[in-house]
């Protein structure tokens, strides 16, 4: 398993690549434009770094890309050779430059968005793992999810032991048909609460459990969240 430092590197590793990136492309631009008549908009390929900026966390890259892209606009605009008004090229450039600057809004609302998604995903997560209930993801009669409870209420040696199983499978035979049952209307909506089932745990034993089913969203799909606790402490 990586280490969270590991995982530090790499994302640094990358953030390095995304930023060398932008600054090779906007060179290339910069160049490209200042070489070439006013007529030909080159410019409009500042698009292309302005984009590349999504993958960057930092909030205000967006903006701080589009200030650097309008001075390059601005100085290729007195150097580029002159083959057409230059006030017709200003205005071009100058609506160009509107645009990146309502692109970076968007770009800056997206990423918000997305780093509070990010945010929220996580506190759940620590909230799922920190639960003394065992909650697990189940869907397509496989778990997809498990939480660190799960390995200690199944005696499993470790959470990926249940990943991949079927819960159903993990009751008693007489329990089976009924959970079944109470899955499919969790699917659609309903939240059910089994005070009483009877569990088979990974080592054979046999305990009385208190189960809940709701619907949740996984993967952008419907699925089943399914939360265990011992009967005797419901």
């Amino acid at each position: 398993m990586e280490t969270k430092g590991t995982e530090s590197l790499k994302h640094k590793r990358t953030v390095l690549e995304i930023v060398a990136y932008i600054a090779v492309s906007t060179i290339l631009i910069f160049y490209t434009d200042a070489s070439t008549p006013l007529g030909l908009m080159v410019w409009i390929l500042y698009f292309i770094p302005l984009f590349l900026t999504l993958y960057l966390r930092w909030k205000y890259a967006p903006f701080v890309a589009t200030g650097v892209f309008i001075f390059l606009i601005a100085v290729s605009y007195f150097i580029s050779p002159r083959d057409m008004s230059a006030l017709f090229a200003l205005l071009n450039r100058v609506f160009f430059s509107l645009m990146l600057i309502v692109l970076s809004f968007f770009i800056w609302s997206y990423t918000r968005n997305i780093e509070k998604l990010w945010i929220d995903e996580e506190h759940y997560r620590y909230i799922a793992e920190c639960s003394p209930d065992a909650i697990m993801v189940y869907k397509d009669g496989k778990i997809l999810y498990a939480n660190l409870s799960s390995r200690r209420f199944f005696n499993a040696e470790s959470r990926e032991d249940l990943i991949g199983k079927d819960i159903v499978g993990m009751l008693v035979p007489d329990e089976q048909q009924n959970i079944r049952n109470k899955m499919r209307q969790s699917v659609m909506g309903a939240r059910t609460v089994i005070d009483r089932i009877r569990v088979l745990r990974v080592d054979g034993t046999e305990v009385q459990a208190q189960v809940s089913l709701g619907n949740v969203v996984w993967d952008r799909e419907p699925a089943l969240l399914v939360s265990m606790r011992p009967a005797s402490i419901a």
